[in-house]
């Protein structure tokens, strides 16, 4: 298999502010190990997998869910990072984060509520859940221009476009780690070619979440 990927990397200054209130049917909420089946249950109400093994692989590498209820029906959600590294599987990098640093992910909208700013309205919330002040980074396909501009309306800037080609499970030919980024650990970063190890493949796949 072949997968090519161009990806956005953004980042939002710990100065930034960032509000919109919620409307008064709607609360924000956290999304634990224990809602599970409500996580899955949305996920597949709006056309994806919603896989209970990767939700819990994401819970179990330390990542945390936020969404928000309008009644008991969750209509947005994403997840965040902090305090644990975020594994860029398109490009095998294992970005260690500072704790003054939090990875924003695969925030989603259900269709019915997009075009009225809720997503900006519930990442504003998810960055008050710390009390100190924190870095964002975030990472955004090119082709998906509703999610970067969201992301501009939150204070998030890019600073670069990373590529990656990958052939099977073993060959990547990848962008080089930008400058004002977290400096990846993991999988030989200073290569731009790369073929995985069959140990390094295993590690590789173990990291997906």
């Amino acid at each position: 298999m072949i997968h090519f990927d161009a990806i956005a990397l953004l980042r939002r200054p710990a100065a930034k502010q960032c509000t919109m209130a919620l409307s008064e049917e709607q609360r924000f909420v956290e999304l634990r190990e224990a809602d599970m089946d409500r996580l899955v249950a949305a996920y597949r109400a709006n056309g994806m997998s919603g896989k209970p093994e990767r939700i819990l692989r994401r819970y179990r590498h330390g990542m945390r869910c936020f969404g928000i209820l309008e009644g008991e029906e969750l209509v947005a959600w994403f997840w965040a990072l902090h305090g644990v590294p975020r594994y860029m599987d398109e490009l095998a990098w294992l970005l260690p984060l500072t704790p003054s640093q939090v990875w924003l992910r695969d925030a989603f909208v259900v269709p019915k509520r997009r075009g009225r700013r809720l997503l900006v309205a519930m990442m504003g919330q998810g960055m008050s859940v710390e009390s100190t002040p924190m870095e964002y980074f975030s990472d955004v396909s090119v082709s998906n221009r509703p999610s970067l501009r969201a992301h501009d309306a939150m204070g998030f800037s890019r600073f670069a476009t990373v590529r990656s080609l990958r052939i099977g499970d073993a060959w990547f030919w990848r962008s080089l780690p930008p400058e004002e980024f977290p400096a990846p650990t993991m999988i030989r970063p200073a290569q731009r070619r790369l073929r995985l190890t069959a140990e390094e493949i295993a590690w590789h796949r173990e990291q997906i979440a």
